[in-house]
């Protein structure tokens, strides 16, 4: 993607006496800037209209409506109680003043590591791949631990529609559909990712395989299910703090 698609939000440091005071500054820079988002995802929409929710089954967002969230830089909150909402398909936040503020003024949040949301509770953070911010991406955060962080990258596969090819088919709408892709993560920012087979994912443990392995049978887990997978590294990152 070529920078100049971004919408530059600016974050500043504010030196105000209440976060009211820089939530509401944020907020007038929201609703101050004119690149709307519907202008940068008519370059992604795959030949669907996003809002024709009937024309496709899944999402192209992680959750098709916006939710209340704040967004922080480092530990400094910038903005609270903003509607935000994550384009899977175009690795984008997007962010309008609140809830009832109609989607088409809604912005594009910079990307940058310093700057993360919580949106109900769940945790994005964007990551620059091969030290590029162009070329990172975000990240839901699933465990933070001691040793390990537990990432989930929320990736949409497309699938066009199709007309049916005879009379007794019928048309096949476009579908997004979720393929998601998990990483543990070192605290310097080391990603490994665990791959689609559960004999795999073992693996990934390195060292700790076999531990991993009679605990995944012991307490009768399936990696490749997210809860499961969350668990076992949980359990790796206890045993790998302990050996310090």
């Amino acid at each position: 993607m070529k920078k100049n698609i971004f919408l530059l939000f600016a974050v500043l440091f504010i030196s105000t006496p209440t976060i009211k005071a820089q939530s509401d500054a944020i907020n007038r820079q929201l609703t101050s800037t004119a690149f709307v988002v519907d202008e940068f995802i008519k370059r992604f929409d795959k030949g669907v209209s996003y809002k024709d929710v009937d024309s496709y089954k899944g999402t192209p967002y992680n959750n098709p409506v916006f939710l209340l969230g704040n967004i922080y830089e480092n530990t400094t909150l910038l903005a609270n109680d903003v509607a935000l909402r994550y384009n899977a398909m175009a690795d984008e936040m997007e962010v309008k003043e609140s809830i009832t503020t109609p989607d088409e003024e809604a912005k594009l949040l910079t990307k940058s590591i310093d700057i993360y949301v919580k949106i109900n509770g769940d945790i994005f953070i964007f990551a620059p791949y091969q030290g590029g911010v162009e070329e990172g991406g975000y990240f839901q955060v699933l465990f933070e631990g001691t040793q390990y962080n537990f990432y989930k990258k929320n990736i949409k596969k497309f699938y066009p529609a199709k007309k049916a090819t005879s009379s007794i088919t019928t048309d096949t709408p476009a579908m997004f559909q979720d393929k998601p892709v998990y990483y543990i993560v070192t605290k310097k920012g080391r990603y490994y990712e665990f791959p689609s087979s559960k004999s795999k994912k073992i693996k990934v443990f390195g060292e700790q395989k076999d531990t991993i392995k009679k605990y995944v049978k012991e307490k009768g887990l399936d990696l490749n299910k997210e809860k499961d997978l969350k668990k076992a590294v949980i359990y790796f990152d206890k045993i790998e703090g302990a050996k310090l």
